[in-house]
């Protein structure tokens, strides 16, 4: 055997060590929800897909439950480029985007997969171009369907909120109630059981994921099911550099896998939501089941109110409405 050939595996290794090596890229991913959320399982599937697609260039480390940042202290922290990427509701940033307040708007959406359709209509441009001009990009977003909760009587209908009081889901569905007779009393959403259980509150309107992570099948007597007629929508938000940090390629990858993750979303916040349902009906929990003209009802109030105060009050709230398909 020559020489030569006995040094060529020598030879090779060294060229292979001296060969650049392509630099792996590290994203900081953060939410405020509990480990094993619905909204968690989210952020690592798209850390998972990602590292799939690019082989491993780029890590998206996961931090829920407000490891790094409070909740709702994400936003500037994206903005600036102190985190990369963050799942936020889209109405916290209305302070400084007015039109976001539609992500959590009632009557617009009955199911999650509704939502996943409004990549595809005007309203997105409109919202990427609103969120831009609060510091951080919108990237991707997903629908939770949200419900009513009480301690007392059951509410099935808008009349069944007079005398009650309860924390909304955002300003819009706030006003609503408060125009049907209830008492609006805001509470952080970690105090949410504490105020149900000593009558602080008596009904909540918040998502299946929340009542299932805060435990509240132990403090509520029914439950307000079926088809639904208030979502919360779920931003993803980026930090106004994650593109230069990743370069064309990975970020055009990224808002891919970010897009296709949506309908994963949805799916599985429906699976969740029937799993959530069956869980508190075998902790005791009355469940009530909308109908179609109950739901309808629902709607009707939904436009009466919390319609008219997003077109009339907010910034560029009818536009943005028939941007999302709603025309007046």
């Amino acid at each position: 055997m020559s020489r030569l050939f006995k040094l060529a595996p020598l030879t090779a290794l060294a060229l292979a060590l001296a060969a650049p090596v392509a630099a792996e890229t590290t994203l900081r991913f953060s939410h405020s929800y509990t480990d094993g959320d619905t909204r968690d399982l989210w952020a690592d599937h798209i850390a998972e897909v990602m590292a799939e697609r690019t082989g491993g260039e780029v890590k998206i480390e996961v931090y829920p439950n407000q490891q790094l940042f409070k909740a709702k202290a994400q936003a500037d922290a994206v903005a600036r480029d102190r985190l990369d990427l963050a799942i936020y509701p889209l109405p916290w940033l209305s302070g400084r985007a007015p039109i976001a307040e539609i992500g959590a708007l009632p009557g617009l959406i009955t199911t999650p997969l509704d939502g996943v359709e409004w990549r595809n209509r005007p309203i997105w441009p409109m919202l990427q171009e609103a969120v831009r001009g609060s510091g951080v990009e919108l990237l991707g977003s997903g629908w939770a369907m949200a419900t009513i909760g009480s301690t007392s009587d059951p509410i099935i209908a808008p009349e069944d909120l007079k005398g009650q009081k309860v924390r909304g889901l955002g300003k819009a569905s706030e006003l609503m109630m408060a125009e049907l007779g209830a008492t609006i009393t805001s509470v952080p959403a970690s105090e949410i059981y504490q105020s149900m259980q000593t009558g602080v509150l008596t009904g909540v309107m918040t998502i299946y994921a929340s009542f299932e992570g805060y435990s509240l099948q132990e403090v509520t007597r029914h439950l307000l099911v079926g088809p639904g007629f208030i979502g919360a929508m779920h931003a993803i938000i980026g930090a106004p550099r994650l593109a230069a940090k990743l370069g064309a390629e990975d970020y055009a990858t990224l808002m891919e896998v970010i897009a296709q993750s949506e309908v994963w979303f949805a799916e599985k916040s429906i699976e969740d939501n029937s799993r959530i349902v069956a869980e508190f009906a075998d902790a005791g929990v009355e469940i009530h089941t909308l109908t179609p003209e109950q739901v309808a009802v629902w709607h009707d109030a939904s436009r009466d109110y919390a319609w008219r105060f997003f077109r009339d009050e907010v910034e560029g709230g009818a536009a943005a409405l028939e941007a999302a398909g709603y025309p007046e």
